[in-house]
Formats: C-alpha cells, structure tokens, sequence
C-alpha cells in the first residue's frame, strides 16, 4: 500500500483537493428563475414530461425549439436521486480526468498530470454565482466540449499504437459526446472546426503511412460517426413516434429557417440597428402574404405584442422588435393563431410563409435584398461600429472575468414557477421573495465562510489564469511562424492551432450576438472555451519543452558532459 501510494501520489492528492472543491461548491444554491419559460423553465418543463415517460409532453410552440439533450439530463438524474448541482460539478470534474488521461503519451510526470488536473477543475467559472448557478445548458456543454477535444487528443496522440481496445472506445466515446453535444445547443456547429482539422491531419498522415494505417484510421473514425449518429437518430425516432416529425430541433428545420430568412430579407423602411423586420417591413408583408398577415393580430396587439415588443432602446409606440426576440415572438404569435399544434402544421405554415414573401420579393412587388435562409440579420453600420468598440471590453472580460462573483442571486418565481426546480433537482435553491419554498433558510449565511474561500480562490487564480493563457496565446503565434517557415508541423502545434480555431469560432458568435442582437457580456456565453483556452496553453507548454527546451537542455548535457567526461578518460589510461 505505501509503495502504490508513493507511486500515485498525485492521484490522492488530486482528489482531496477535488474533493474540497465540490465541498465548498455545496455552499452555491440553485439561482432559480421560473419565468424564463424559453430557458431553465423550458428545460424543467421537457424533464418533467420526461421523468413521467411522456417523452417532451403534447407538442406547442417551444417544444422543439431547443436540443433536448440537458432536459433528458436533469431527468436521468432525477432518476438517480443526485443533487444536480453536485452532478453537473461531478461531469466537469470527470471530463478534467478524461484530458489529463487523453494526454498521458505525452505528459507522464505525476506532478505534471496533477498540474493539468487543478488548473482544469479549479475554473473559477465552476463557482461563478450570477450565472453558472441558474439551470442553463452550459452545464452539460462544457464538459462534452472538455470530452471531445479529450477524444480528438487521444487519437492523435495513439495515432501510431493502434489498438482495437484502446483507439475504438476512445473513438466511441469522442463520437457519442459529439451526438450529444449536437443536441444540447443550436450553435453547436463551433466545435467543428477542431473535429474537421483532426481528422484531416489523421487521414494525411494515414495516406503518407500506408494502407494499413489508412484501414486503421478509417475504421476509427467509422465509429465515431456511428457514435454521433446514434443519440440524433435516437431523439429523431422519439421524435417521429410522439410527434410525426422525424427531425430533431424546428428550430433548425429548413422551412422554419426559410420563413426567417425571408422576412428578414425584405427591406421596406428605414433601416433600424438590433432590429431584424421594423414594423414598416411587417406591414409590406402582411399586403402580400396571406399565411403571414394571419399573424397581425398577435404581433402587433394584444400578449405576444406587449411581452416582445421592444420598450427601451425604441419607445413602445413604434412597435419595434429587437433582433434576438422577433424569432420568439413569431413563435408565440404562431402558436397563438394556432398554427403549432404539432410539427407538420408549424413547419408547413413556416414553408408557406416562406414561398409567398419570397416570390414577392422575386417579382418586384416586395422590396427586398437577396435570398436569405437563417437568423443572421442584414449589416448595419452600427454593427461595425459597436464591434470596433466592443471588442477590447469583450475580449477583456473573457480573459480577467471582471465581474467575477460567487454570490448567488435570490432565485425569482411564485411557488408554481419554481415547483419543478425543487421537485427534480433533489437540490438547494435561493430563497425566492415570491415564493413561501424556503429551503432550509438559515443555511446560506451560514455558509457564508466557504462562500468566502470560493471567491478568494478565485480572486488568486484569475490573474494567473490570464497570464496563463496570454502565455499559451504568445507561444502558439510564435510556434506556428516557426513551424510555417519550416513547413513542418507538430502533431502538439496542430492540435493547438484546431483548438483555437474552435475557441475563436465559439467567441465570434457570441461576439456577433453581443454586437448584433442583445447584450451576451456574461460568463456562461463563453463558458465552454474558458477552460479550453488553458487546456491550449497546456499543447503549447508541452509542445515548445518537447521540440525546443528538452533538445536544448540534452545538447548542453551533452557537450558539458563530454568537457567533464574526458579528461577523466585520459588519466585513466
């Protein structure tokens, strides 16, 4: 037993630290919020229906709207009895080992493992209190993320020891968090710029090795394929069972991006910055499309009107929605008119809206721009001037966290909207004003203390987690000039390079969200590249020792050796 410990040192002291962390994490309650009826209410609501085995419940407007990925996942936890705060923090802290394991080629010092452990499980932004508390999607995207790159690393790295019980389950693995990931979010298409690079970098170098590696590298990723289709398949079935739709989200569904699309498209009126169709464009619109004008009731008057209307950037009166809530409220009105009694109905009346508006637009009657498919607004000078002078404030809150806190907020809603949280949870919430729940109602100042060690631990490691990734930045630019001149690449510099072209990719959206449609400057926008990017400093640390440092440090031992060595030799003889 002392001779294992001494061994795996590292391994006990990884998990009492974790350990202490997750102890500490107790102290944070659920930040509750029972009206977001199109975020955590959604997600609470589709559990709810999943934990009584009705799949996502009778079909409306919001059902499809979102990946129901997280919602399964707070049901299976349900399931399990767990608090799903701790299980969330669990998922990180297994998708930190899962790095640490997909590394081990490379990095095989016990302390160094141990280092690359804490600096992942440590992010402060697993205790941030504003916002990584409340039931968001974040909390099942961050780890699948962390499991991805894991896989994809793992690949590489075995990519010349191919094992049938070592590459296949590693392939497996990256394929079914791949699927699942596809299903958490809508804009998950970021990660793919690191899955595409990957696996074009293995298939070259599997062509240049033979037909043998080609085979090998080919059945690999066969599996990750299958393991990704597999839980879109699954969900596509469900769907087509309860609902007649074989699809997963309508919210990605052609005829619903379409109908979008061509309304956006129309350019009738002044052009307004952060609004996607201005009231003039409605108003064309409704002339020449029969299925859209059926909508007028609701979007100009009466609920759906007075909830999405825009009311402080333009007055009430102009009747004004902002960029990121026109595909709301178009949802709510549709449902309200009664055109989302099931998936058929709705994307049929999104196809026809689509077809009248855009065959306007084609013969004249309709002033418009090009064909448009999709959310993307049309550009706006404003949008070019908010970016140049965002991007400083943006890219200065991702790095430092500025507005760092581990206190949470009381959570909002009466006792009806925040039931579900306390029933499916099996967890703690911030006591709501509006609500008689209180939970145990003296535990949150008696937690103050740790309260207190979580934000002085992480107060100490954000300014070291800047630098950190400053460093990995700086290292990456200069190895890859280095490697560029040399035209000779690193399998640790690609891998670098394919991560940040995720990274970059994910912080462009949310950049082009905060710029272009609604403000998007929180934490959990950018919480799943966070510790991605100290994940690349970690491929640029480990990447500059082995190709620069280590054959430094061996030609100076070489040379000091033999100054040292050889005379000794001489008196010998």
């Amino acid at each position: 037993m002392i001779k294992w410990l001494r061994r795996h040192w590292w391994w006990v002291v990884g998990l009492v630290l974790s350990g202490y962390k997750l102890s500490l994490l107790r102290s944070q309650h659920i930040y509750a919020l029972g009206a977001a009826q199109h975020d955590e209410g959604l997600f609470m609501k589709l559990a709810g229906h999943i934990v009584r085995g009705e799949w996502l419940g009778p079909y409306d407007q919001l059902t499809l709207a979102k990946g129901p990925a997280y919602s399964i996942f707070i049901a299976m936890n349900f399931w399990a009895g767990l608090p799903l705060a701790l299980t969330q923090q669990v998922l990180y802290l297994v998708a930190c080992l899962m790095v640490v394991w997909a590394l081990a080629p490379v990095i095989k010092q016990g302390w160094a493992r141990l280092a690359v452990w804490l600096l992942l499980f440590y992010n402060p932004l697993t205790y941030e209190g504003e916002s990584m508390t409340r039931i968001l999607r974040q909390h099942l995207t961050v780890p699948l993320a962390l499991i991805i790159v894991a896989g994809l690393i793992a690949l590489v790295l075995r990519r010349k020891d191919f094992r049938w019980d070592v590459t296949l389950p590693w392939a497996a693995l990256t394929g079914g968090a791949l699927g699942v990931f596809w299903l958490t979010r809508e804009e998950g298409i970021w990660i793919m710029p690191m899955v595409l690079m990957v696996a074009a970098a293995l298939l070259v170098g599997a062509c240049l090795e033979g037909k043998r590696a080609l085979l090998q590298t080919g059945i690999a990723w066969g599996v990750l394929m299958l393991a990704a289709w597999i839980p879109l398949n699954w969900v596509s079935s469900m769907n087509l069972k309860h609902y007649g739709w074989d699809g997963t989200v309508d919210n990605k569904a052609p005829a619903f991006e379409d109908m979008v699309g061509s309304l956006i498209r129309v350019t009738v009126g002044p052009e307004r910055p952060y609004v996607q169709v201005n009231r003039e464009a409605r108003e064309a619109i409704y002339a020449v499309s029969p299925a859209f004008a059926q909508l007028r009731p609701h979007l100009e008057e009466g609920p759906v009107a007075l909830k999405w209307m825009e009311k402080t950037i333009y007055p009430f009166e102009e009747k004004q929605y902002m960029t990121g809530w026109f595909g709301w409220a178009l949802r709510d009105a549709m449902q309200a008119a009664g055109f989302a009694s099931d998936p058929q109905t709705f994307l049929a009346y999104a196809q026809q809206v689509a077809d009248e508006v855009n065959q306007a637009c084609e013969d004249g009657t309709l002033s418009a721009g090009r064909p448009r498919s999709g959310f993307l607004p049309r550009w706006h000078e404003d949008y070019g001037q908010a970016m140049k002078e965002r991007w400083r404030e943006y890219w200065n809150e991702v790095l430092h966290l500025t507005h760092f806190e581990t206190i949470v907020p009381e959570s909002y809603g009466s006792d009806d909207e925040i039931r579900l949280f306390v029933d499916l949870t099996y967890d703690s919430l911030s006591p709501s004003p509006r609500s008689t729940y209180f939970h145990k109602p003296d535990q949150i100042e008696q937690n103050r203390v740790k309260i207190d060690s979580l934000r002085a631990i992480g107060n100490r490691l954000m300014g070291l987690y800047a630098t950190l990734i400053k460093i990995g930045l700086v290292l990456l630019l200069v190895r890859g000039l280095e490697r560029l001149i040399r035209r000779r690449w690193s399998w640790l510099t690609w891998l670098a390079f394919a991560l940040g072209a995720s990274i970059l990719a994910q912080l462009m959206i949310n950049f082009l969200v905060h710029t272009m449609a609604f403000e998007n400057l929180y934490p959990a926008a950018w919480a799943p590249v966070y510790p991605l990017l100290l994940l690349l400093f970690v491929l640029m640390v480990e990447d500059v020792f082995k190709n620069w440092i280590y054959p430094g440090w061996s030609q100076l031992r070489t040379r000091f050796g033999n100054k040292t060595t050889q005379p000794a030799t001489t008196e010998q003889k």
